[in-house]
């Protein structure tokens, strides 16, 4: 289990283990995450932030993963073990979510969406829209709403798609719906 802390743990209360950036930093600020291991000890780790104040988190836990999101760098940490695996080369990252069934995240960042697959590998979500901004909102089912802001004449809030989690893809509202029309009238 994981926890976002609204600013660092008393002093002893827990393990630190701090996961920093390569310097020159950015900013001195700092995100800290409660985690809880499988025999119920827990640690605090405490993250860098990058560039930009988005802190997020998800869990994997079949796989003992986390994936934090730290002033929109991403690092991949390994619960049980306390370490990093991975620091993602995907960066300004905006929003995250863990996808239990399949084992994956998904990334959103400003302008598009990845995920990152079983192997930790960063692949590009398509997408038939240009955006200022995506944000994973409810899910329902294998499906997850996105808050879009779309670049126009003037930036517009669009609540119209989402993504389609056995797909690996983003569909507009309405797909499903129209797929299944279409297909009922060329039987008829």
């Amino acid at each position: 289990m994981i926890e976002k802390l609204s600013g660092p743990a008393s002093s002893g209360q827990y393990e630190e283990i701090i996961f920093d950036l390569p310097g020159p930093w950015k900013t001195g600020k700092w995100n800290y995450v409660i985690f809880t291991k499988k025999d119920d000890t827990q640690w605090c780790g405490c993250f860098r932030e990058q560039d930009n104040p988005s802190f997020e988190i998800a869990e994997l836990p079949e796989k003992n993963i986390a994936c934090i999101i730290s002033g929109g760098h991403g690092y991949i940490v390994d619960v049980e073990n306390k370490k990093k695996i991975k620091s993602l080369s995907i960066e300004r990252i905006t929003d995250v979510l863990a996808d239990e069934k399949e084992g994956i995240f998904y990334i959103a960042r400003w302008y598009d969406l990845h995920y990152v697959d079983n192997n930790l590998a960063e692949v590009p979500i398509a997408l038939s829209f240009a955006a200022d901004g995506i944000l994973f909102k409810s899910a329902n089912n294998r499906s997850v709403n996105l808050e879009v802001t779309e670049i126009g004449a003037e930036l517009s809030i669009n609540n119209n798609y989402y993504l389609d989690l056995d797909k690996k893809g983003v569909l507009e509202q309405g797909h499903n719906f129209l797929s299944k029309f279409l297909k009922w009238i060329r039987k008829n």
